[in-house]
């Protein structure tokens, strides 16, 4: 019994860890670069610092040591996080291969080549409360409520139509009816005229 609760225990956290792995564009920062549905890390070459998206922290070189903090020393105030250069590493602490890193993106320094989520049009960014452009996004319930409405549309025009051409039928058979019935009344009156004479 435990031995199962403990494999159920262990299962559901995998799933639930690879669920999270599949998206937290909700996680990335407004300044991230838009494109990406799941980011562990950014490299900015910029100012040779990396941001933990799970963790919503910066880690930046000190005299050696790294420094993982949730607000940038000073030294960093005026750096605009928007039009730099960010390089997406989904891995486990990749400030560990600094050097290699830093030779490798290299030339992405001073590049303003990439827009931020901040300024994409896309639903899944405009979805987030903080984009300023939330109040354009539609959410997924507006679109099937509008699918909805057009779907009631084009049954009700069906249906018109449908009415319309059961109404010409009952027209047309009702002239044809009329029809044949003063055909009959002609025959039998005819027929009562040559009886007479």
């Amino acid at each position: 019994m435990m031995m199962t609760c403990l494999l159920t225990t262990v299962l559901c956290t995998n799933a639930r860890a690879q669920t999270n792995n599949t998206n937290n564009i909700m996680a990335q920062p407004l300044w991230g670069p838009a494109g990406y549905d799941y980011v562990e890390y950014y490299y900015i070459p910029d100012i040779d610092a990396y941001y933990n998206v799970p963790g919503a922290q910066y880690i930046y070189l000190q005299k050696k040591h790294w420094i993982i903090v949730k607000d940038l020393p000073l030294r960093f105030k005026n750096f605009n996080f928007y039009s730099a250069h960010k390089i997406v590493m989904n891995e486990p602490k990749p400030y560990m291969n600094y050097r290699a890193n830093k030779l490798k993106f290299a030339q992405y320094k001073g590049q303003h080549d990439q827009t931020a989520i901040r300024e994409s049009h896309d639903q899944k960014y405009l979805a987030r409360e903080d984009h300023p452009e939330h109040s354009k996004w539609i959410s997924p319930q507006d679109v099937q409520d509008q699918q909805n409405r057009q779907n009631e549309q084009a049954r009700v025009i069906a249906q018109n139509k449908q009415d319309s051409l059961n109404r010409a039928t009952l027209t047309n058979t009702e002239n044809q009816h009329n029809t044949q019935e003063q055909l009959n009344k002609q025959q039998l009156q005819n027929n009562e005229n040559n009886h007479k004479h």
